[in-house]
Parts: C-alpha cells; structure tokens; sequence
C-alpha cells in the first residue's frame, strides 16, 4: 500500500466527524429551542462550528481548508430530504431542487466559515502545520 493512500485511511474517521460537525447545524437550533432565545440560537451554532473546527485543525493540522469543506457535505442531501419530506409540495422536479440548493449556498458558505477560521487557528495552535 502507498505512502499516500495510508494517510487517506486514516482521515475517514476525520473527516465524518466534521461531517457529522455539519450535521449538527441542522439538529442544534431544535435542541436548543427550549432553553436558549431563538435570537442567539445562530450565535451557539456558530460557537460550536468555530470550537469543532479548532478541535479539528488541532488534530489534524494538515490541510485545514478541508475540515470546512467537510463540514457543509450533508447539508446539500439534508435540504433534499427535507423538501422530500414537506407535505405541502405536490410535485417536485429537478429544477425546483436546484433553484432550492442554489438559494441556500450562501448559507452552506456561512456554516463553513466558521469551522475555516477556527480550523486554521487549532492548526497553528498545535505548531506542526503546513498551512496551505
């Protein structure tokens, strides 16, 4: 087995647990709900991204850009599923899905720009860092 192919192995686990990082955007304002003002909701949601991505670029300092990038991967089948799931739809194509996805990319980008920053300061935190 190659040099490289190795260290793809080793990052699965690295990279569906910032997956699941952005999977928990979804599930967090819900959770939340019951205690926390839905005005600061965002703000708690937007911490926890920051404080995965900094744990994420910690421990795993190469490359941090990719932690963003993994983060918002279950978004786009997330917001498919739950336009699925809307009983008010009576019939969906694909062109009302991509116009759905294209109107809700700027929000993927805000949810990953949080796990960026905090990525890129975990890995210049742990002081072994390529950072490109």
């Amino acid at each position: 087995m190659a040099a490289g192919t190795d260290g793809f192995r080793r990052d699965y686990f690295w990279w569906f647990l910032a997956a699941m990082l952005g999977f928990w955007t979804l599930l967090s304002p819900n959770l939340l709900r019951p205690w926390v003002d839905p005005a600061l909701q965002n703000y708690f949601v937007m911490g926890g991204l920051f404080i995965g991505g900094v744990a994420l670029g910690f421990f795993r300092p190469d490359r941090p850009w990719r932690w963003a990038l993994a983060s918002i991967l279950l978004l786009p089948p997330a917001d498919v599923v739950s336009l699925l799931r809307n009983p008010q739809l009576t019939a969906l194509d694909a062109a009302h899905v991509i116009r759905h996805l294209s109107l809700q990319a700027p929000s993927y980008l805000l949810h990953a720009l949080p796990v960026l920053v905090g990525a890129y300061l975990g890995s210049f935190l742990s002081a072994g860092s390529e950072l490109y």
